[in-house]
């Protein structure tokens, strides 16, 4: 008997896209029924389930130039719906990240290509454990409660709200509020022409935005040798936790 030819492959796929994170939900798909009628009667047609599709989820980098007292530098956030990364140039990497405990903290310092694992027990004994909205930007988004709206403007082609007010010391703020981002493009305290050593003039202008894959988006640390906070008191012989402890003023 002659075997039917093999089913048509069909693939329905359907993909959402959210902030930081891309996700595609792909069911599984089944020959369609023109094939059933036309195979040979009384034998069954072979069945394909088409793979899932998922594309790779989506993190949002955001690098901003900051001006203050101690002159010009760089900060790069990365963000995705579970992880958080800050890069500022001669600080540690710092990597967050959610997890079924709470929040948990990673310091990367790539010259040792050691790092430092804080678990969210260890954040909340220390009373450092932060709030995810927070570290989700460089400035905290409830600032706008405190300041008036003034308008709106254009970053990158993106509608960004424009926020003016005071700080509690009377510095005056201004502020450029990206909401479908959950970020500013722009923020100031102090005076727009601050004098030299000025220690109440900061500045964070958004100056690269863009959305890659997260899987090459955040610090490979595969490389680094990782310790946990909590074992840190019982490493005096090692150079680098004791220097940890001096540096960062931790006492177990």
């Amino acid at each position: 008997m002659k075997r039917p030819a093999a089913a048509v492959r069909r693939v329905a796929a359907s993909g959402g896209l959210a902030l930081a994170l891309a996700c595609a939900l792909a069911g599984p798909a089944w020959a369609g029924d023109a094939a059933a009628a036309n195979a040979t009667p009384g034998v069954v047609a072979d069945t394909v389930v088409a793979p899932t599709v998922v594309l790779d989820a989506q993190a949002l980098v955001a690098e901003y130039q900051v001006r203050d007292a101690r002159g010009e530098r760089s900060l790069i956030l990365i963000r995705s719906a579970d992880r958080i990364e800050y890069r500022q140039p001669g600080e540690p990497v710092e990597l967050w990240r959610q997890t079924p405990d709470g929040i948990a903290r990673l310091e990367l310092f790539a010259a040792e290509k050691r790092s430092i694992a804080w678990a969210p027990g260890d954040l909340r004994t220390t009373g450092r454990m932060p709030q995810w909205e927070q570290l989700a930007s460089p400035i905290n988004p409830q600032l706008r409660d405190k300041l008036k709206r003034d308008g709106s403007a254009k970053v990158f082609g993106l509608s960004a709200e424009r926020y003016r007010g005071e700080s509690a010391e009377g510095q005056a703020i201004t502020l450029e509020w990206l909401a479908g981002e959950g970020l500013p493009a722009y923020y100031r305290t102090g005076s727009a022409k601050p004098k030299a050593g000025d220690t109440g003039f900061y500045e964070l202008k958004l100056v690269k935005l863009e959305r890659v894959g997260a899987e090459t988006a955040f610090t490979a640390t595969g490389d680094y040798r990782e310790t946990d906070y909590a074992d840190l008191g019982d490493m005096e012989l090692d150079p680098f936790a004791a220097a940890y402890l001096k540096r960062n003023g931790h006492a177990h």
